[in-house]
């Protein structure tokens, strides 16, 4: 944790940082408040480069410094400085320490920047407490503060919470304003007065966030890890309802942890015919992203794995040897979807930045594609190379000329996100899987709808076409696999097994095998004719988020949230598995 101080004792003109271990911070004051602009606020690196004195949000630091000099203490801390954002794992790391931090805190100012103190906000001093106190309440309770979605924890989190107005006149505290403040946020008195959150229902604790907001739809849910107890990696670009998704599974799990009543037994499941073998190995896991592994795809002639990631970055790994040849940077946001090119030349990116990059397979150059008006879910290429296909939040498909970069076309229908794309192998059909619960499948050509696959009971998260096209497999939060016919669009089965979403899904190039990876961390295989269970692999301690088959249908690839990706060897000429010890990518 770094917390500043003034370089000089008793002047607040200049301010510098310090590092301490967990174990070894000393009192410190906390500082809650609204961002201004972010050009306003004075930042990590303008106190490296000992600049932003000229920023409206240097008064700030002073008033922080200032008062806690007055309370005796010599450190305090800001979320606007003291956290290099620009540095993701750093920034996971302080979100899901923030609740602690405050907490921690010797006091912790409010620093609310729409509340003056007197009448027309003049110095209101000279009169009475009581008329001093009604020129500003009804600022206090119209105050942005309280509609703002990290302010929650930051209230309930420390001891000592004082409020104060934009000329730094202490206004109260927590204790003295607690009826005022239980009245303008719903939160409970027993709460504010510091009995433990434990003690309050998750529908309660989440209903005092019910009317605050962010500014990064994402951190609805980040804003509240703390006031649930809970950890989770931070994803944006993946969309506030992805992530209250993942919260409530995370709060879910921690409730059945504490209360001893999740099972530790092994997952068995019964097919009638076949036994389900389940191999799973633990491996070493030194892995060479900084952020959860998102997306997986294999080069046409298997020698190289690429891999996408919450990191921003695409790392590209030489299958012989397992480690990483290149990284390609550029995107600003989480990088959710990759793919090669059939003829190898090119690799398409799709990221939460609302671009496709275009990456020369060879040299690393890049093309960026700009026009969706949401974040990125997936991108695919036509089996000519010649097209490329983006899924979008936006909620629609767009199609690219890869050679150009140009938008050629639009596929519009969908009624809520689309997470997924994948052409047909001989390039006329395209599927799209949606937020909607639908699965559409388009004429490639002309651009138009020609069946709308309706059975899952919720989000159709992934979608992939067999190798002779006539079968779809889609995935879905509804923890189901689907398979459907691409002809017709008449449901042919539906396969369960699976505790949680089921994240992708893969064909093997044979077509023999169908691969499912799931948020309940394995990979399921299934037969792709019957329908059978016929393998599972355990290994990633985090949600498996892709899967992919190698061209020659040997080799299983599967990415997760815990940074890694993992290789397994498939059994050559049959449909079993076999147990073999999958090495994790890492670094060059």
């Amino acid at each position: 944790m770094r917390i500043l101080a003034a370089k000089t004792s008793g002047q607040f003109d200049n301010f510098s940082l310090t590092e301490y271990s967990a174990d070894a911070i000393p009192p410190y004051a906390i500082l809650s408040h609204t961002w201004g602009e972010d050009s306003d606020e004075v930042t990590f690196n303008d106190l490296i480069a000992g600049t932003g004195k000229n920023k409206p949000g240097y008064e700030k630091l002073q008033f922080c410094g200032e008062q806690a000099a007055r309370d005796g203490l010599k450190y305090f801390w800001i979320d606007t400085c003291c956290i290099d954002k620009s540095d993701n794992a750093e920034l996971s790391k302080a979100i899901n320490s923030m609740f602690r931090w405050y907490r921690a805190a010797a006091r912790c100012y409010v620093y609310l920047s729409d509340v003056g103190f007197g009448a027309d906000n003049q110095d209101s001093q000279s009169e009475s407490d009581q008329y001093a106190q009604s020129t500003w309440e009804t600022a206090f309770r119209r105050s942005r503060w309280f509609t703002r979605g990290w302010t929650l924890q930051e209230l309930v989190a420390p001891t000592m919470v004082e409020f104060f107005s934009k000329e730094g006149k202490r206004l109260g505290d927590k204790k003295s304003l607690e009826q005022q403040i239980h009245e303008i946020t719903g939160v409970s008195l027993n709460a504010l007065q510091g009995s433990p959150l434990s003690e309050f229902s998750v529908a309660q604790r989440a209903s005092w966030a019910d009317k605050r907001h962010t500014k990064h739809e994402e951190d609805m849910a980040y804003s509240l890890l703390g006031i649930f107890d809970i950890s989770m990696p931070l994803i944006y670009g993946e969309g506030k309802e992805e992530a209250i998704f993942r919260l409530y599974y995370e709060i879910d799990k921690h409730a059945k942890r504490h209360h001893n009543v999740l099972s530790t037994a092994p997952v068995t499941l019964s097919t009638p015919g076949l036994p389900i073998q389940k191999y799973w190995k633990v491996v070493r896991r030194v892995g060479g992203h900084s952020d959860m592994v998102l997306g997986i795809a294999f080069s046409p002639d298997n020698k190289i794995l690429a891999s996408a990631s919450a990191d921003r970055t695409i790392k590209l790994w030489d299958l012989p040897t397992g480690e990483a040849c290149r990284t390609l940077i550029g995107h600003s946001g989480a990088v959710l979807g990759v793919a090669f090119s059939p003829d190898g030349k090119l690799i398409a990116s799709a990221s939460g930045d609302r671009t496709v990059r275009l990456w020369d397979s060879v040299t690393g150059e890049c093309r960026i594609l700009e026009g969706h008006e949401g974040s990125l879910r997936a991108v695919a290429f036509s089996p000519d190379s010649k097209v490329v296909a983006s899924a979008s939040h936006d909620r629609t498909v767009r199609i690219w000329d890869s050679a150009t970069g140009e938008a050629c076309g639009t596929l519009s229908g969908h009624y809520g996100w689309v997470s997924h794309v994948a052409f047909s192998p001989d390039g006329k059909l395209i599927a799209s899987g949606s937020e909607d619960k639908t699965v559409r499948i388009w004429d490639s050509v002309t651009r138009k709808v020609r069946h709308v696959l309706e059975g899952h009971s919720n989000w159709a998260k992934a979608v992939a076409f067999s190798p002779n096209g006539n079968l779809i497999a889609s995935g879905s939060h509804d923890k189901t696999l689907m398979l459907w016919d691409s002809a017709t669009g008449k449901a042919c089965g539906t396969l369960r097994g699976h505790s949680h979403i089921i994240r992708d899904v893969a064909f093997s190039p044979d077509g023999k095998l169908i691969a499912s990876a799931s948020y309940d961390k394995t990979i399921r295989l299934w037969d792709s004719a019957t329908g059978a269970a016929c393998g599972i692999f355990e290994g990633h301690w985090h949600w498996v988020t892709a899967v992919a088959f190698s061209p020659d249908s040997k080799v299983l690839a599967s990415a997760s949230a815990d940074r890694t990706v993992m290789i397994w060897e498939l059994a050559t000429g049959g449909d079993q598995v076999r147990e073999q010890e999958g090495f994790v990518l890492t670094p060059s």
